[in-house]
């Protein structure tokens, strides 16, 4: 008999079920097991005549249950369904659970594991509906971002986790032993998606990314997902278009594609609108000074003037913006940053496209334009005027979602504390 699935159950099929033990019931006459798989719960009878009654069944364990499924009328809302169950014919305890360090089914309320402790146990935190849903939605999320973008024409690339050189300035670098050289783990796809850009034109990527700061707050980590993209031939103001495009695409296919999901997570969402403010109207509408940068608090004031709002900030200061970051004028760049829910999730703008500003611009940034010889000659051989982005994955999820952490929204968090699991 092959498997069946909790949601593709149906009245009088006899079925097959493997999954989890969700929770015990045990009375005199019977006893009801919620077994949980990926598709939901279901409750399953277990009569004294059957030869598995006696078994000293465990949370968590790994179960198969063969049995005929009948018509039912329950209320917990911890089932798929309260008018069908499963009445077991034949059980078999495939993997018994041992004593379980947390809580699955967060049926004692006054037990709640913290964070810490669920990402010591993630594997059995990914049990948790809670938990699935957001890692569900953040799969729709990086699906919907490439849906995006190749519906655009774009190339998928692939760029170097190993590089020989700061990506964006700055020593803030995990190094490696590379052989007799020493490498360092990229910090962003940045140098390599405008290479592949001043030819190929329409480029995106999703890559991981390590930055070694010695941080240890809600909104980071060291390592990190990346979606980045970079077009030939467009200008800052044009990728903020696309930028503005693909997060409402994304999160009307969050809405339409994971209602369930967003119900347990007790959310609602809109697509959001979008605001156009220039680095000096945003510092002056938080009270700041020519030349400071938004602190957290800053970024959740202006959220909040704009609710349900992607903002955009642009022609930032040059003293704030990376080299590779193209000059507007003397004191301003064409570079720009996106706040969405309270948070940065996105930064961006058109790239120095020309060899002699890129040198002068790494000078200024006390880089040596030597450690960076392939990337400058590569605009020796005509290179268009090219612009881009990035959003932070775990970033953009914990955003959208409005979780405390960004550990929540990561699989297995990297951070100064954390390497394991």
């Amino acid at each position: 008999m092959q498997r069946t699935y909790i949601n593709e159950i149906k009245k009088d099929k006899e079925v097959l079920l493997q999954g989890w033990i969700h929770d015990i019931r045990e009375l005199p006459k019977a006893k009801f097991l919620l077994l949980r798989d990926i598709t939901g719960i279901v409750q399953c009878v277990l009569k004294p005549e059957n030869k598995a009654f006696n078994e000293k069944l465990s949370l968590e364990s790994v179960i198969q249950v063969k049995g005929k499924i009948k018509e039912a009328k329950l209320t917990s809302p911890e089932l798929s369904t309260n008018n069908l169950e499963v009445h077991i014919s034949d059980l078999e305890v495939l993997n018994k659970a041992e004593v379980l360090p947390m809580q699955v089914y967060e049926k004692d309320k006054s037990i709640i594991s913290d964070l810490s402790t669920r990402l010591d146990y993630r594997s059995l935190d990914l049990r948790k509906k809670k938990t699935q849903a957001i890692f569900k939605i953040q799969s729709e999320i990086s699906t919907s971002f490439k849906e995006f973008f190749k519906k655009n024409n774009f190339i998928e690339i692939q760029t170097p986790s190993l590089i020989s050189s700061a990506s964006e300035g700055g020593t803030q670098l995990f190094s490696v032993n590379y052989f007799e050289k020493k490498a360092y783990l990229a910090q962003s796809p940045q140098l390599y998606k405008q290479l592949c850009a001043i030819s190929l034109e329409k480029v995106f990527t999703i890559t991981p990314v390590w930055r070694a700061e010695k941080h240890n707050t809600i909104r980071h980590l060291n390592e990190s997902r990346q979606m980045d993209i970079e077009v030939a031939f467009k200008d800052d103001f044009e990728v903020m278009k696309y930028l503005e495009e693909c997060v409402a695409f994304i999160v009307k296919n969050v809405i339409n594609n994971c209602d369930k999901e967003l119900d347990v997570l007790n959310l609602k969402l809109k697509i959001p609108k979008s605001k156009y403010l220039s680095y000096d109207e945003a510092i002056k509408l938080c009270k700041l000074k020519h030349g400071d940068d938004f602190s957290p608090e800053d970024e959740r004031k202006l959220c909040e003037m704009y609710p349900d709002t992607i903002i955009f900030t642009h022609s930032w200061p040059l003293s704030l913006k990376p080299f590779y970051i193209l000059p507007k004028d003397k004191k301003l760049s064409k570079g720009f940053d996106a706040l969405y829910q309270g948070i940065e999730i996105s930064s961006g703008g058109q790239r120095v496209h020309l060899p002699e500003v890129l040198i002068k611009q790494l000078k200024e940034c006390k880089l040596n334009p030597k450690d960076f010889e392939f990337y400058v000659n590569s605009f020796r051989f005509g290179s268009p005027i090219h612009s881009g982005w990035s959003i932070g994955l775990e970033r953009f999820t914990m955003a959208l979602l409005k979780l405390n952490n960004i550990r929540e929204a990561c699989l297995f968090p990297r951070d100064r504390e954390r390497l394991t699991p």
